[in-house]
């Protein structure tokens, strides 16, 4: 692939995560999981039954919305985006929340800031240009994201990136470091006790 088709390619992907950011950007949080578990489960069935299905998704962004009971999954749907978002934070926490990482510099340039520039605080995310920080936050954090899910699927990344931005907006970017910080380390507990108990012999 040449310079100018990578470019091109490069273009049109910020292209299409940018238009579906700003349809993901106003749906509410359950919404937004309950899009990512519609895509995600949609992606693992292609991935195991029609692997086609799954390349054609890719490059047009998303899956088209299935009609019916929605894989079965129903009222669980919701439940199941937020079983995945589990997998988005650690990736979210590494790229914002610690100072080593190098792309954390290029993410803070496109933040709010608060009075003093130093940080991001929620007085100045949740002033009337709100909804334009969180459009700017989600389109920052997309094309980071993509490359590190289990599918480069354009709208998996979108909506993790708004429910991301949803939460900076809403908390600053410090308390949602820490709440995710906090989230993070509950489940590797629950993992490790779950893995202690497996570990016991029978009695």
């Amino acid at each position: 692939m040449s310079d100018a088709t990578t470019t091109s390619h490069s273009d049109d992907q910020t292209a299409l995560l940018e238009s579906q950011v700003h349809e993901l950007i106003n749906l509410t949080e359950d919404d937004l999981y309950r899009t990512l578990g519609m895509q995600m489960k949609q992606a693992e069935l292609a991935q195991e039954n029609n692997p086609e299905a799954l390349n054609a998704a890719i490059a047009k962004g998303a899956f088209d919305e299935p009609e019916g009971a929605e894989m079965g999954l129903g009222e669980n749907l919701r439940a199941f985006g937020a079983r995945w978002w589990g997998d988005i934070e650690p990736k979210l926490y590494d790229i914002l929340c610690k100072d080593d990482n190098p792309q954390r510099e290029q993410i803070m340039a496109q933040l709010p800031k608060s009075d003093n520039a130093t940080t991001t605080s929620a007085a100045a995310v949740s002033s009337s240009s709100g909804s334009g920080s969180a459009d700017k936050i989600a389109m920052a954090l997309a094309p980071l994201l993509i490359g590190l899910l289990p599918f480069n699927l354009p709208i998996i990344a979108s909506a993790g990136a708004a429910i991301a931005a949803k939460m900076i907006v809403a908390s600053g970017l410090k308390t949602t470091c820490e709440l995710w910080g906090e989230s993070i380390e509950e489940r590797e507990k629950v993992k490790a006790n779950a893995e202690g108990a497996a570990a016991e012999p029978a009695s």
